[in-house]
């Protein structure tokens, strides 16, 4: 997102004038998600000025997403309509990947720059203490802020694959702790089915060491805390904090933090098994009514998301094991609500007995790697028993308390084991979309050299991976073959003829020559296929 640079926040453009420490600054840091939520913001103000002639006053980032106050006028309200035309302008500006330019100004200069905004004009009075203060441009957007932002508006799109399809499908994301008191684990039923593949450890400040790994007990001490395996209690506890109407169902809770689990050293494996690890894990409270068209668009759902990655899958339907949770009758009828959803689903799948999980049955998605390797990954979990452990109600249609059904989905399941399944799936030969090395530029001599980095830049305004490689003491011929060894999906050669001309010469990782194109179309055209998340990017420039 941006980097910390002798502890101060710097854009990632900003040049490096001495020896520095230097700190990157991620999206899964606060500061790095700060700055993402308020270059949004910034997105947000360019929209509103251009729709609604906002003048603008804060914009600033919150824990997990970002507002904006403007001023209207006295008489001006936001009509209903214009909402839906903000959103397309902003999503207009996050596609447009325009860059965030960063100028420092003087106080004249300031005061004369925002003349026409009272809420400015006080800001610079009482904050800018200094000769100079700093301006951000983003499109025709000027705004007083000290930064740091994001390269350009392209990332802003860049990071809402997944999240923005579950927010369309009525999801909540929702975080909840990493570490319980093991009373919660035991009212869940955890502690006696699942306690082996926990981490326990006692509170602070207790002198009881902590328990062997191997020493189950059936009932851990008070003072016991353990890393959670799953969110499913959670979101129990996050759905039983208050009164609950049919109203509101089905809620829908999505959770992306890390899970851990006490898994035995000879079945980790890479990314495919791990000690921790994160799903994109959610639930769904739902009427029992409800159930059939939930776990219909749990299915679809899987479908839409694989057939974007390029993956088939089989389906299994896994049954009560020994041990189970709970009276045989809701397993029955738990077992003929997932196997109606299958008949109704069209796609081909298989009966696994006695695999289902010790609180319900469920629907295993299998995926198969490059080597031919089962893994499991999505999973579709139907559960009476948690909302009974819970005693989990809501107000129903008549009034009297009725009990939720508990849907447990992922969609990738383990992120890790997907990118693992992914990476073997595609050997390294990554759709253009996902690729970690989209385009590397080659310039033929040293005097295309400034014209090859102005062709990088274009590429990363645009948000795409752009590299250089203007190793002289290596051939032309050379350069590019460790480039399409390295699984660059193009390159972009340019000598001469492209620096006078203002364009590029293309060729792709299978070594086809697709000829000199003009600089703007062909970064226009690795955006289209990017955006399309085409899986054969190379065949269709």
């Amino acid at each position: 997102m941006a980097a910390q640079v002798n502890g101060e926040p710097f854009d990632l453009e900003r040049p490096l004038e001495t020896d520095s420490d230097l700190r990157f600054l991620t999206f899964d840091s606060a500061e790095g998600k700060a700055v993402f939520w308020h270059s949004s913001a910034h997105v947000l103000g360019a929209a509103a000025e251009q729709l609604l002639g906002a003048v603008l006053c804060r914009g600033p980032s919150t824990e997990s997403g970002f507002y904006h106050d403007f001023f209207l006028g006295k008489e001006r309200t936001i009509r209903g309509s214009e909402l839906p035309v903000l959103e397309q302008i902003c999503q207009k500006l996050a596609a447009a990947a325009q860059p965030f330019r960063r100028l420092e100004a003087s106080r004249d200069q300031l005061r004369q720059l925002f003349k026409d905004n009272p809420f400015k004009l006080r800001l610079i009075d009482e904050k800018v203490t200094g000769p100079t203060a700093t301006v951000y441009g983003c499109g025709m957007l000027v705004d007083l802020c000290r930064g740091p932002h994001l390269r350009h508006t392209g990332q802003i799109g860049g990071l809402k694959l997944l999240t923005a399809e579950y927010a369309r499908r009525g999801f909540s994301e929702v975080k909840t702790p990493t570490l319980f008191s093991t009373k919660l684990w035991e009212l869940s039923g955890h502690w006696e089915h699942y306690q082996e593949d926990m981490f326990a450890l006692p509170c602070p400040g207790s002198d009881r060491p902590a328990r062997p790994q191997s020493d189950p007990s059936p009932s851990p001490p008070a003072d016991t805390l353990a890393l959670k395996p799953m969110n499913c209690p959670a979101h129990c506890l996050m759905f039983a904090h208050r009164p609950r109407s049919w109203r509101e169902l089905p809620l829908r809770l999505a959770d992306f933090g890390a899970l851990h689990r006490a898994e035995a050293s000879g079945s980790l494996g890479g990314l495919t098994r791990l000690r921790c690890f994160q799903q994109d894990d959610a639930h769904i409270f739902c009427a029992p009514d409800q159930l059939e068209a939930e776990i219909r668009g749990c299915l679809d759902f899987l479908r839409s998301v694989y057939a974007v990655l390029g993956f088939s899958f089989r389906l299994a339907l896994s049954t009560r094991p020994a041990g189970f949770l709970g009276e045989p009758g809701l397993w029955d009828q738990a077992e003929q609500v997932l196997q109606q959803a299958l008949e109704g689903f069209g796609e081909p799948w298989d009966l696994s007995p006695g695999d289902g999980a010790f609180y319900g049955p469920k629907i295993d998605v299998h995926l198969h790697d490059a080597l031919g390797r089962p893994h499991q990954c999505g999973t579709i979990q139907l559960d009476f028993q948690l909302p009974l452990r819970f005693d989990l109600q809501y107000k129903g249609r008549a009034g009297a308390p009725e009990r939720p059904v508990l849907i447990h989905r992922a969609v990738l399941g383990s992120v890790e084991r997907m990118l693992g399944v992914l990476a073997e799936s595609c050997g390294g030969r990554w759709p253009l979309w996902l690729s970690p090395f989209q385009v590397m530029v080659l310039p033929v001599g040293a005097e295309q050299e400034d014209y090859a980095r102005e062709v990088q830049q274009s590429l990363q305004a645009g948000g795409l991976v752009g590299d250089l490689d203007a190793d002289s003491s290596q051939t032309l011929s050379r350069r590019v073959r460790a480039a399409q060894l390295a699984n660059y999906n193009f390159q972009f050669v340019v000598g001469q003829k492209e620096q006078s001309n203002r364009t590029v010469n293309v060729r792709t990782r299978d070594n086809r020559r697709l000829g000199e194109r003009d600089l703007t179309a062909a970064v226009g055209r690795l955006l289209e296929l990017q955006n399309a998340r085409v899986p054969n990017a190379e065949e269709m420039f």
